[in-house]
């Protein structure tokens, strides 16, 4: 869908509609940081690098508050929107076609996993298989998140388990894809997390200080996504590519962190707590798209 700059006229029913949107964006479980109203130059008719999809969470989806709300129904001018209707603002899409001149369609939507809430990826395959646009075309999945956290927290089910199932759900999705004529499927796993030491830095007030955060400990969590994602990918047919190595230094431990904190007020510009910096789509984004 279109990544087009927002009107000038639509600014003041923006900030009319903010505290509804709040509510709205609370209530589906994430939270908004700064809003963030405009895309970044599509890539989508002079494309000339071949054809290709992005489908997964809220990682690649990227919503500003007004497009999250948008993308629920909110009849809001100038939004931007995926395949699948949901709010993004096109950032890691465009990255990627940036760095390889791919047309690259988005079917991301915030909320999604391989198999637990919200919009499940295999499903985002199908539509977009469904409207003609994976036979033939590279299809680029991130996602996973969302099919950890709530284990653990509700659950208290063993991390093994917890990425076995990942596992199974990737192969899936990837199964999905290349049966409906994926050129190549990547399998994207997520960005550095945890420094060398398995922290994190939820918490960030004061620039050029980062203090890990007490008795939080993702590494195990962490570390067992890549492994899962990346057997996935691998059982499935497809392939994975590592995010890891071109966050390296980026952790949420980091001055220059790819993934900001809960609370962050020294971070570089983002859409969202706990999400990638507008930074962070650009160099991986061009990663993915060049590996």
């Amino acid at each position: 869908m279109s990544s087009r700059h927002t009107k000038a006229s639509g600014h003041r029913l923006r900030n009319r509609i903010a505290a509804a949107s709040t509510a709205v964006l609370a209530a589906a479980g994430i939270a908004a940081g700064a809003v963030a109203v405009s895309g970044n130059g599509a890539q989508d008719a002079q494309a000339d690098g071949g054809r290709a999809v992005l489908v997964g969470d809220s990682l690649p989806a990227n919503p500003d508050l007004y497009n999250f709300a948008a993308g629920k129904g909110l009849p809001l001018p100038d939004a931007i929107l995926s395949r699948t209707g949901c709010g993004t603002d096109n950032r890691f899409r465009d990255a990627i076609a940036g760095s390889n001149g791919q047309d690259v369609q988005n079917y991301t939507c915030a909320g999604a996993s391989y198999r637990t809430g919200g919009a499940h990826v295999i499903d985002q395959v199908n539509q977009a298989a469904a409207n003609g646009d994976i036979n033939g075309a590279t299809v680029y999945m991130l996602a996973g998140t969302n099919d950890t956290y709530p284990y653990v927290l509700n659950d208290k089910m063993p991390v093994p388990k917890i990425g076995s199932n990942l596992q199974a759900s990737v192969a899936d999705a990837v199964r999905a894809a290349k049966g409906a004529g994926a050129a190549d499927v990547k399998v994207l796993g997520m960005p550095r997390i945890t420094n060398d030491a398995g922290e994190v830095c939820a918490i960030n007030l004061i620039p050029g200080v980062q203090v890990p955060t007490f008795g939080i400990n993702v590494a195990d969590i962490e570390w067992e996504m890549e492994r899962a994602v990346s057997a996935g990918a691998v059982e499935g047919g497809g392939r994975f590519v590592s995010l890891k190595d071109a966050s390296n230094g980026h952790d949420m431990c980091s001055d220059d962190r790819y993934i900001v904190g809960l609370i962050d007020t020294t971070s570089q510009r983002r859409n969202l707590p706990l999400h990638m910096t507008d930074e962070g789509h650009a160099v991986l984004g061009a990663f993915a798209g060049r590996a």
